[in-house]
């Protein structure tokens, strides 16, 4: 009889445990990658002609970030707007991080911009790529979604999408403004409302580096 009453206990204790919810991680960690490539929304490099202006945002870690300051020595500078939770932002990030990878010491710079992601999320997002460029915090809410400059420079180009991520800011660092007021970096930049192919990205990276050292 005992033993009866104990195996209803460990039942019962089992059941309770199972049915509490998982922690936000691996929640989170589990759909985060569920879409396919079937889901993606692939769009062009479009030059523009919009007002792009500096931050100086935190870090993940906390340290102040100069946008003006890390395009120095560099050519090429890929903004990359995106959301820890997206699974969008996710995909496409491995095409960003291998870019940044392999043209680095050519003169490409990175800069990934957080939207609407608490810490967990972008934890989650920069260890799941292997992210080593910065990343930086603009909003950490969706409440904030119409107070960034993300949203400004989405809507700015007809970007219809509620989130808009990813977004990407691409700057020829020959295009940026010497000593403009309020901030302005540039007048002309190049944006993709959506996932970037990496094909199309290689195309137009490569000719506005620097030539390879040789070996």
């Amino acid at each position: 009889m005992l033993q009866s009453v104990l195996s209803l206990l460990l039942l019962v204790s089992s059941t309770l445990t199972a049915s509490r919810a998982p922690s936000a991680a691996r929640t989170y960690d589990a759909a985060l990658f569920s879409s396919t490539k079937d889901d993606a929304e692939f769009a062009p490099i479009i030059e523009r002609k919009i007002d792009f202006y500096n931050f100086d945002y935190r870090t993940v870690d906390g340290h102040t970030f100069d946008l003006r300051d890390y395009f120095k020595g560099k050519s090429l500078v890929i903004i990359a707007y995106v959301a820890g939770w997206c699974p969008n932002s996710n995909r496409n990030g491995h095409v960003i991080e291998k870019a940044w990878s392999v043209y680095r010491d050519r003169g490409l710079g990175v800069v990934g911009v957080a939207e609407y992601s608490d810490p967990d999320e972008l934890r989650i997002h920069i260890n799941r790529i292997g992210i080593d460029y910065p990343v930086v915090v603009e909003t950490k809410d969706r409440n904030h979604r119409k107070d960034s400059l993300h949203y400004r420079y989405r809507h700015a180009v007809g970007d219809k999408r509620k989130w808009g991520t990813p977004f990407y800011v691409i700057v020829d660092t020959r295009d940026i403004e010497a000593g403009s007021p309020m901030g302005l970096l540039a007048r002309r930049v190049y944006t993709v409302s959506g996932e970037v192919e990496e094909s199309e990205l290689e195309q137009f990276i490569h000719p506005r580096l620097k030539v390879a050292p040789r070996d």
